[in-house]
């Protein structure tokens, strides 16, 4: 349920109505998301009670993804786009699995009320429930530094997804190009602006159909979302063998800025792995969608080697740097 201890509460004033709690600006800006979702994703109680009640005897998908003011995103961003990234970036670990998303509880801390602030975030929360067509069925809401948790629920697709696949000889691939994120924001910093070119840094989006697509041929998969070195690091980490990555087949936003797009993440393109007899099919998949499928290195070896690599150092995200 979005209920929590909020301090202060006698002081939160509308313009028009007097707040006198938590439950009052829960009622107004954060219910009914999505509610015409809930019988579809099997929500038997969304919100109003102590937990949300979910009809399910398949495995379930779960993840978990915080966002924090001055790290994770800008605090000069409209609150619609701070909420629908929010949201979009947890989405991207069940579009990871190869998953299809039923629902999400978001926590929300927020330093003051501010109603108009409150009804552009509620607009974000709307625009990406209706994109996937998932619920808000809870969460949280508490007084402090603005930061949001949100919590996904997902059921799998046609097979699981998992980083730890990986085969000698495999292809590896990419869903698309790097450092659009890393492009958008260095442009919004400069304008403040919504356009074009700020729009994969303000509203990433979940590669929730790719993934379903490669998920019958793909060995293992992971989202690229703390720079692709650190994400295949991951994988073949998991998968206990090595990878050879040519960075000239990297398709990058700007080749001005290649490393910062190959290592500041935030783009959410999948990474994925492939046996080469199924490649073709899977391209032939994916061009039928409209989408690429780039070819960017083999799984081989025992560790990571970085072909036509011009760079002395590589770094990584660090959410503690």
């Amino acid at each position: 349920m979005l209920a929590a201890e909020w301090a202060h509460q006698a002081c939160l004033k509308d313009t028009q109505i007097k707040i006198n709690s938590e439950f009052t600006i829960i009622k107004k800006y954060l219910s009914g998301i999505g509610a015409a979702y809930l019988n579809s994703n099997g929500v038997e109680l969304a919100g109003g009670d102590d937990c949300a009640v979910l009809a399910t005897k398949a495995k379930l998908l779960i993840s978990t993804d915080t966002s924090v003011a001055g790290i994770h995103f800008l605090k000069s961003m409209q609150p619609h786009a701070i909420a629908y990234r929010a949201v979009s970036t947890a989405l991207s670990d069940i579009a990871a699995m190869g998953g299809v998303p039923t629902a999400f509880n978001l926590s929300l801390v927020i330093p003051t009320f501010d109603p108009s602030w409150m009804k552009d975030f509620r607009k974000g929360l709307i625009k990406i429930s209706k994109e996937h067509k998932i619920p808000l069925i809870g969460g949280d809401l508490v007084k402090g530094p603005l930061q949001i948790s949100v919590t996904v629920l997902g059921q799998p697709g046609r097979k699981i997804l998992l980083r730890s696949g990986a085969k000698h000889g495999d292809i590896l691939c990419l869903s698309g190009v790097l450092g659009q994120a890393y492009m958008g924001l260095k442009e919004f910093k400069a304008s403040s602006l919504i356009n074009a070119q700020t729009k994969p840094y303000l509203f990433p989006k979940a590669q929730v159909g790719y993934a379903q697509a490669i998920a019958p041929y793909a060995t293992a998969a992971i989202d690229v979302s703390d720079g692709i070195f650190q994400d295949l690091s991951h994988l073949i980490d998991q998968s206990n063998i090595g990878c050879e990555l040519d960075l000239v087949k990297v398709p990058v936003a700007d080749s001005l800025y290649q490393k910062q797009c190959l290592e500041f993440g935030d783009d959410y393109q999948l990474l994925f792995t492939v046996p080469p007899n199924k490649l073709a099919l899977l391209q032939s998949k994916i061009k039928s969608m409209g989408k690429k499928c780039h070819t960017i290195g083999v799984i081989k070896g025992t560790r990571l080697k970085i072909l036509n690599n011009p760079f002395k150092t590589i770094k990584n995200w660090d959410h503690f740097r």
